[in-house]
């Protein structure tokens, strides 16, 4: 017996055990590791299926969504215990970041907690930045309930997506999601968010989003620039 079916195992029997109490402790448990595998939203499914009414299969998926939303609230603050080892240039930069989009990062969160998407990938580097943690987490716990409600009742699309769907065995897609992790928090730190912001301001829309645009490719192609010059001395 493997371990996936092994931890679905032992949850399945918390959730039998305690109702609603084991759902909220699995959601939780499902969320509160990044790049967990635990089939959280299988046993949600499993559990609504032998439900009478949808009040019932409603109110469990809210609870389900909760109980997500606090376990993520763990990987925000593993986030931000990350950025207290960083410089103070760099933690000014993710700080310029959250604040200069701070609206788009609310539904940044609240898309990657609704979709069938690694959401670590985001979250740590949103706990680095600082971002406010009420609104990360009702964003967070909004999401979930439409992904917990969306699983209860289309499960059929979900479960493909959370049993592998992708193809990538654990051993591979786990080391993707870190590797994704540093790369994504490596490049927010390396653009020049008070000079984007500058240019929205001064230059307008367009002009704006092209400075968005160029900070990004810069960020993206910046080790192959610090490497190929080394390779040159």
């Amino acid at each position: 017996m493997n371990d996936y079916s092994l931890s679905y195992e032992w949850l399945s029997g918390l959730v039998g055990t305690y109702g609603l109490i084991g759902i909220f402790i699995v959601s939780a448990l499902g969320n509160m590791i990044p790049y967990t595998t635990i089939p959280y939203l299988l046993l949600v499914m499993a559990y609504t299926a032998t439900l009478p009414s949808d009040e019932l299969k409603i109110a469990t998926a809210i609870v389900s969504a909760i109980g997500a939303a606090v376990g993520k609230v763990v990987v925000y603050y593993i986030g931000k215990g990350a950025s207290k080892i960083i410089s103070d240039n760099t933690r000014r930069k993710l700080k310029n970041f959250a604040r200069i989009i701070e609206k788009g990062l609310f539904i940044t969160i609240f898309l990657f907690a609704a979709l069938p998407l690694p959401d670590d990938v985001i979250y740590i580097p949103v706990g680095m930045s600082g971002y406010s943690i009420v609104r990360f987490f009702v964003a967070v716990a909004l999401g979930k309930i439409v992904i917990t409600i969306a699983a209860v009742y289309f499960g059929s699309t979900i479960k493909w997506f959370l049993e592998g769907g992708l193809g990538l065995p654990l051993w591979l897609s786990i080391p993707i999601l870190v590797i994704v992790t540093l790369w994504l928090t490596y490049v927010i730190v390396k653009m020049d968010w008070e000079g984007i912001v500058e240019t929205y301001s001064n230059d307008g829309f367009i002009k704006g989003t092209i400075r968005l645009l160029m900070e990004f490719f810069k960020a993206l192609v910046y080790p192959f620039i610090t490497l190929y010059k080394r390779m040159r001395r």
